[in-house]
């Protein structure tokens, strides 16, 4: 005698499924044994309650992924590598706290977890993303349905000694800030720490005590910085980070309602920077992709990639309409090194605009 599974078992059956990455209607029916009509109703059942949503709707298909997806951008990685992913950051929660009788941050457990696969030479992703590398997947200790799905990973042992060995080699650390500078310095991530140093001068700013003279020729130094260390892996984006610093330079070399300038500069800044590290991240991920879900995986990465680029553009819009209104050959600029760079980025974007 057949056994018929209850709705909510069916339900489950489909989050469970979807736990593997986004899945079509088609491959959803085909692991419940239903057709597609009866999947289909499961899942606007499923999306009525905020269990799952469409991450891409054609003609032609609809793609569906939990709606806690701990995968960034949903991306379609394999099974083994999100759950032994979640099991490394699983493992380090659990032994920092032991450790240290204290919670660690989201920061700083990626932090660590990107040292452990380094250790023990596992081949996950390790990714290039806003705070430098992260793995391919959030942590949330609170969400038990994810929770019950991880599985202890073959290698098991050696994770293990792994992390309690980083965690106490770490115990001193911790913080977000710490474990990123921490990052950056081992591993040479010069462009991540002139981010840093610039995100920490945009921050002064609110500190009534800073004086803003000093804080604008730390930043116009930062950006030059930033400049020197571009990577060559972001070479496609290089018009558009040079034409940022261009115009960030001639703002600040103005020096004119300082406060709101700047406050457009570092908002147009974090903009380009979620482009630019978006692109990092699903460059870093595309090897890791298999070959049957390629189709899918550019699909996400050009979907977000164009959002951040509608976003990048409506502040750096902004941003060129205040450096049109400033005449460089009018600024007078002070006669040092870093003044000297500057002038020769300015001078530079305006002969390639002749």
């Amino acid at each position: 005698m057949t056994i018929r599974k209850t709705s909510q078992e069916i339900k489950k059956e489909i989050l469970d499924f979807l736990f593997e990455g986004p899945k079509g209607i088609n491959e959803i029916a085909e692991e419940i044994n239903s057709n597609w009509p009866t999947t289909n109703s499961y899942l606007e059942k499923l999306k009525e309650e905020g269990a799952v949503n469409e991450i891409l709707i054609t003609d032609k298909m609809k793609i569906y992924r939990r709606t806690d997806d701990p995968v960034y951008f949903s991306i379609p990685f394999q099974k083994e590598i999100r759950t032994k992913t979640l099991y490394i950051l699983k493992e380090i929660q659990n032994t920092w706290k032991k450790e240290t009788k204290s919670d660690l941050s989201k920061t700083a457990l990626q932090k660590i977890a990107v040292d452990v696969i380094k250790s023990c030479n596992l081949d996950l992703p390790i990714l290039e993303f806003h705070y430098g590398m992260t793995t391919c997947a959030s942590f949330d200790e609170s969400n038990l349905s994810i929770l019950n799905l991880i599985q202890e990973p073959e290698e098991k042992k050696e994770i293990d000694e792994c992390v309690i060995k980083l965690v106490r080699e770490r115990k001193s650390g911790g913080s977000a800030s710490f474990e990123r500078q921490y990052q950056y310095t081992k591993y040479n991530m010069n462009f991540y720490s002139a981010k840093e140093k610039l995100s920490n001068d945009f921050s002064k700013l609110g500190n009534c005590k800073s004086n803003k003279e000093d804080i604008n020729k730390n930043i116009q130094g930062d950006l030059i910085n930033l400049s020197l260390n571009f990577p060559l892996k972001l070479e496609r984006f290089y018009f558009d980070f040079e034409e940022f610093v261009r115009n960030a330079q001639l703002i600040l070399n103005e020096n004119k309602s300082l406060d709101k300038n700047i406050e457009t500069i570092r908002s147009t800044f974090n903009q380009l920077w979620d482009k630019l590290t978006t692109f990092t991240y699903f460059n870093d991920s595309k090897r890791f992709i298999q070959a049957e879900k390629k189709q899918l995986f550019e699909q996400i990465k050009e979907l977000n990639l164009n959002f951040k680029e509608m976003g990048y553009r409506i502040y750096s819009e902004e941003l060129e309409s205040l450096s049109k209104e400033i005449n460089p050959l009018e600024l007078a600029l002070p006669n040092s090194e870093v003044s000297k760079q500057i002038q020769s980025l300015i001078l530079e974007g305006l002969e390639n605009e002749k």
